[in-house]
C-alpha cells in the first residue's frame, strides 16, 4: 500500500495553493455551494488511509511483520536460492496487505543481516524484494490507495480483484523470481555450510516478541480485519473500528496522542485537494470532452484502448508519484469507459490497474519502495545494487 512515489519532492505547499485557487474559482466562477465542493471528496479514501497508518504502527510496533519474516528465513536454513524465493513470495504477498513501505524498512534490514551472515552479497535479494512488492501492488483493493480509488470507482471488490488481477499477479512474480534465479541469482556465490549454520544459530523468531499478550491480539485483530474485508465489507469501515479496538488494547501503554505524530496528516490533506480537482474535471465537462475524443480516435477498437490505457497511465506514474495519477485520470478512464460502445470495461481496468501500480518497475522513481531500498542498499554499502541496476 503506497502513498507516495516521489519522496524527494514536497506536494503539500503546491497542494493547498492550488487547492485554495481551485475552490475559490469554483465558487466564484462555477457558483457552487461547499456542500458541493466538499462532495467531490472521497471521504472512504480518507478514512482508510488515517486508519490503516494507526493499524501499520501497531502491526510494526508489536513487531508482527518482523517475526513472520525471521521466521521465513530460519526455515530457508541459509539456502541461498530458497531464500531468495521465501523473500520474493513473502513480500510480492503481503503487500496485498501491508503498506510498501512499512514492508521494505523491514525486510532490508534482515536481508542484510541475513547476507552478511552468510557471507554473500545482498543486492540481488534487496531488488528482488523490491521488484515483487511492486508486482504484488496489483492483487487485491486493498493492495495500495491507487487500487482502493480505482476500486471504489468501478465497484471492485476483493472478489473482482482477485478474479481479475490474481492470474497476471501469479504469472508476472512466478515468472519475474524464475528469470532472476535463471540469468542472476544462479552466477552469484553461494554460502558455505559453515555460514549456513552461524545464521540458524543467530536468528531465533521469539526474540523479537517483546508482549506476547499485545502480539497476540494484534495479530488476530490485523488478520480478522483483512478476512473481513474479503468478504465484502467497506474497507474504511472495518479500517476505522479495527484501529479503535487496537487502541483499546494497548490503551494503557499507548494513546492516541502517542501516535498522532506517526499519522501522516499531510497526506490525507493532499487527496483531499486532489479529489476536489479530480472530479471537478469532470463536473465542469473536461474529463467527458478528453474521453469522447479519445472513443472517436479508438473506434471502439478494444485493444488500442487497452494499450493507451496502459501506456498513459504507466509512462505518468513512472514520473510522477502514482496515486495523484490515479485520482486525475481515473474520472477520465471512467467516462472513457462509459462512452465507449463496443468496450469491455475490464482489460480496460486491468491496464490501468497494472500501468499505475508496476511503473516502479520501469523507472525506480516511480516507485517509493525503490527509491528507499535504493537508500537504505546505499546506507549499508550494498556493492551490487545502485540504481543504474535496479534501472536495467
Amino acid at each position: 500500500m503506497a502513498f507516495f512515489s516521489q519522496n524527494k519532492f514536497d506536494y503539500f505547499p503546491i497542494a493547498l495553493i492550488i487547492g485554495a485557487i481551485a475552490v475559490v474559482s469554483m465558487m466564484t466562477f462555477g457558483n457552487l455551494e461547499k456542500e458541493e465542493i466538499l462532495g467531490f471528496i472521497n471521504f472512504n479514501t480518507l478514512i482508510f488511509i488515517f486508519a490503516m497508518q494507526i493499524i501499520i504502527y501497531f502491526a510494526t510496533h508489536d513487531r508482527v511483520l518482523e517475526y513472520l519474516a525471521i521466521k521465513l528465513i530460519h526455515i530457508t536454513k541459509g539456502d541461498n536460492r530458497l531464500f531468495f524465493y521465501v523473500i520474493c513470495l513473502f513480500t510480492g504477498t503481503m503487500v496485498a496487505f501491508v503498506e510498501d513501505l512499512t514492508l521494505s524498512l523491514i525486510m532490508v534490514p534482515l536481508i542484510y543481516r541475513t547476507c552478511r551472515a552468510l557471507e554473500i552479497p545482498a543486492g540481488t535479494y534487496m531488488m528482488g524484494m523490491t521488484i515483487t512488492i511492486n508486482i504484488g501492488a496489483i492483487l487485491t483493493p486493498v493492495s495500495s490507495l491507487k487500487n482502493l480509488i480505482i476500486g471504489e470507482e468501478f465497484k471492485w471488490g476483493f472478489g473482482e480483484y482477485l478474479s481479475n488481477m490474481g492470474i497476471l499477479f501469479l504469472i508476472t512474480l512466478i515468472t519475474t523470481i524464475f528469470l532472476m534465479d535463471r540469468f542472476i541469482l544462479k552466477k552469484e556465490e553461494k554460502p558455505t555450510e559453515k555460514n549456513k549454520k552461524i545464521l540458524i544459530s543467530m536468528l531465533d523468531p521469539k526474540i523479537v516478541i517483546e508482549n506476547k499478550k499485545y502480539f497476540t491480539m494484534t495479530i488476530i485483530v490485523v488478520l480478522a480485519t483483512f478476512v473481513i474485508m474479503f468478504l465484502g465489507f467497506e474497507p474504511a469501515l472495518v479500517a476505522i473500528i479495527s484501529a479503535a479496538i487496537l487502541l483499546l488494547i494497548h490503551y494503557k501503554d499507548t494513546s492516541f496522542s502517542d501516535i498522532k505524530n506517526d499519522i501522516v496528516w499531510r497526506i490525507i490533506i493532499v487527496f483531499a485537494v486532489l479529489f476536489i480537482l479530480s472530479n471537478s474535471l469532470s463536473h465542469f465537462g473536461f474529463s467527458e470532452l478528453i474521453s469522447s475524443g479519445l472513443v472517436s480516435l479508438l473506434n471502439d477498437n478494444i485493444y488500442l484502448a487497452v494499450f493507451i490505457t496502459l501506456g498513459i497511465s504507466s509512462l505518468l506514474s513512472a514520473f510522477l508519484a502514482g496515486t495523484p495519477v490515479t485520482i486525475i485520470l481515473l474520472p477520465i478512464f471512467s467516462t472513457f469507459i462509459n462512452f465507449g460502445e463496443g468496450f469491455f470495461p475490464n482489460p480496460i481496468i486491468i491496464a490501468f490497474i497494472s500501468g499505475v501500480n508496476m511503473a516502479g518497475n520501469f523507472l525506480p522513481q516511480g516507485s517509493a519502495c525503490d527509491l528507499l531500498t535504493l537508500t537504505l542498499a546505499k546506507k549499508y554499502k550494498v556493492v551490487n545494487l545502485d540504481y543504474k541496476r535496479l534501472l536495467k
